[in-house]
């Protein structure tokens, strides 16, 4: 559609900012998007894993004989990794998103959303790694 009658300016013409993506904060954007990617396949080995509990403990025995493959754990470490820093720079957007009255009570300063925000990421991963060891059922 063109419009009826030519506006006063013009837009300028598209251009990648200037030293993209070497410097500013562009890795970091580029990095925190890329975890989609991550989540996904961790999602579809999360999957996998549960449909292979349901199929039958032969199932469940090749998965997880197919998980001692370095290239599986090599994917594992680098999940953890990369999504410990993506839940982590996540919270760090939390407080930005919060309004300055939460109902009748003035919000909290930020450090008290990294705090708890933090320390509840990090309660939950214990607690998960204790069920996981076998130290908590």
């Amino acid at each position: 559609m063109k419009p009826a009658q030519a506006g006063p300016t013009r837009t300028a013409p598209p251009r990648m900012p200037d030293n993209f993506p070497g410097r500013g904060n562009y890795l970091g954007y580029i990095a925190f998007g890329m975890c989609g990617f991550v989540l996904f396949a961790v999602s579809f080995l999360l999957l996998r894993a549960v449909w292979a509990l349901g199929t039958g403990e032969r199932a469940w025995m090749s998965l997880m004989e197919e998980f001692t493959n370095p290239i599986y754990i090599l994917f594992h470490v680098f999940a953890l990794v990369a999504l410990t820093w993506f839940a982590l720079r996540f919270f760090r957007l939390f407080p930005k998103t919060q309004p300055p009255r939460i109902g009748p009570f003035k919000r909290p300063p930020d450090a008290f959303f990294a705090v708890v925000l933090n320390g509840g990421f990090i309660a939950v991963s214990a607690l998960v790694i204790a069920v996981l060891w076998g130290a908590v059922l």
